[in-house]
């Protein structure tokens, strides 16, 4: 039995559900069918209201994995991040989905990434530089963009597949596939058509990942 951890970065607090919603509907139902024995844990960040990564967060993180006694009395979330790293860590599959929002990731994504990013834990420092220490897991991005950024006049403005890349990288993790939904607003003739194959991606990965 596997674990697998879904990490949902869509606003679906509103009435109103965005194409990012969906992909998720069509990957989950489509993993719960093709894999009734593994345990599933959704994590919508927009739900979680993090407090924001900061030096107060990183100083008590620091302490924290250096064995050092953290002040109780400190107003920071160090509770919600081990549970947050453990989640993580613990996990053999992680799904990230996420729209583009302003060229990148939604804001409580990268706010959870930092989370993660912590030195010791899913990296070290050596003196040739950092080297990742999150191995043997696979992960998906889902990811959805109303404009095409595949073309070459476009793919230096995307920061929102390539940040999640690189950091994953930076932790070591090198098995990574994308299902990317592109266009569906640059070009509304051919949003059903984007639509269907996208979400035909997401329930074939729900079956083969």
């Amino acid at each position: 039995m596997s674990r697998l951890l879904f990490i949902e970065a869509n606003d679906s607090t509103h009435q109103k559900k965005g194409i990012s919603s969906h992909m998720n509907e069509a990957f989950l139902s489509s993993y719960r069918t093709h894999h009734p024995e593994d345990e599933i844990v959704v994590l919508n960040l927009f739900e979680e209201r993090l407090p924001f990564f900061d030096l107060r967060l990183a100083s008590a993180a620091a302490k924290l994995f250096r064995g050092e006694s953290v002040d109780p009395d400190d107003d920071v979330p160090i509770g919600k991040l081990q549970e947050y790293l453990t989640g993580f860590l613990d996990s053999d599959k992680i799904v990230f989905s996420f729209p583009m929002w302003n060229l990148t990731v939604p804001a409580p994504l990268h706010n959870y990434m930092d989370y993660l990013a912590q030195a010791g834990q899913t990296f070290r420092y050596t003196a040739e530089g950092s080297i990742g220490l999150v191995k043997g897991k696979q992960v998906l991005l889902l990811h959805s963009r109303g404009g095409d950024y595949s073309t070459s006049d476009k793919a230096d403005s995307e920061h929102a597949v390539r940040y999640m890349l690189d950091i994953l990288r930076f932790f070591g993790i090198e098995d990574v596939q994308t299902i990317i939904l592109e266009g569906h607003q640059q070009y509304p003739d051919r949003a059903d058509e984007l639509t269907k194959k996208a979400l035909s991606a997401c329930e074939k990965a729900g079956e083969t990942f």
